[in-house]
């Protein structure tokens, strides 16, 4: 494909371009796109905060440089919880998985190749954005970009939703509990929306029993991975369904305590 070409194509999913209602994330912006709040910090630094409706997220960054690889990680940390063991156990599992990414990079990085054919080193890139903090819920998407050798690096996104009031992570059954059918409905919505988008691999049957997610607004917005069902161009498929479709009129899904 010509190099103009590639861009105008880029040019149009950055702007937000729908295919037949299928939301398209670009693969490679997702790891280069700034963290969506403010503050920033390192490890031995002191971090700004900002307060978002209550809770308070900081951003905190791990940064590696070897001769074979770059790393560089940001990842959340929670405070103004009203429980401090569940800000500590959330906190916690965001500051192991950055640390365990960027263990990762660095044994793979010194295990390959110490630079890519281009001459250039490896690539580690760990980035987060916060799509919805209020209502007792906090959920957000971490994308992890590695590059080593190749047309393009790969990244895989992770969805996360958690219940602050007791720091529980919660699968899209859990949040959708009120509605147990809820597949009835967003399965063929997502069958159509794939079939109808040019380059779909096919195969696809439900979302499974535990389903990649986050919320955002009023309501979740359900991904697949790279390559999972379409080509790379058209990076995670998305699909947002509001919680006025999806459960019982006047339903607060992070109400736990009357469902």
């Amino acid at each position: 494909m010509k190099r103009n070409t590639v861009e105008m194509i880029t040019l149009l999913m950055t702007a937000g371009l729908m295919i037949s209602g299928l939301a398209v994330v670009p693969a490679e912006a997702a790891p280069q796109s700034p963290v969506e709040i403010s503050g920033k910090a390192n490890e031995a630094g002191s971090a700004l905060v900002q307060e978002r409706q209550g809770v308070k997220i900081t951003n905190h960054t791990i940064e590696k440089k070897i001769p074979e690889a770059s790393i560089k990680v940001d990842y959340p940390q929670l405070s103004g919880l009203k429980h401090k063991s569940v800000q500590k156990k959330i906190n916690k599992l965001f500051k192991v998985k950055a640390e365990k990414f960027v263990a990762n990079a660095l044994k793979e990085a010194k295990a390959g190749q110490p630079s890519t054919q281009s001459g250039n080193p490896y690539e580690y890139v760990g980035t987060y954005k916060v799509t919805y903090n209020r209502d007792g819920g906090l959920s957000l998407y971490q994308d992890w970009y590695s590059y080593t050798g190749g047309a393009h690096g790969i990244t895989v996104r992770d969805g996360l939703t958690f219940w602050l009031d007791n720091g529980k992570l919660l699968t899209l059954d859990e949040l959708l509990r009120a509605n147990p059918n809820y597949r009835s409905i967003v399965d063929p919505e997502i069958a159509k929306k794939l079939q109808e988008t040019e380059g779909y691999f096919g195969n696809f049957k439900t979302i499974g029993s535990n389903p990649s997610y986050y919320v955002k607004d009023e309501g979740v917005t359900i991904f697949f991975q790279l390559y999972e069902y379409l080509p790379y161009v058209f990076g995670f498929p998305e699909f947002y369904f509001p919680f006025s479709q999806l459960l019982p009129p006047g339903t607060n899904p992070f109400d736990f305590k009357t469902r």
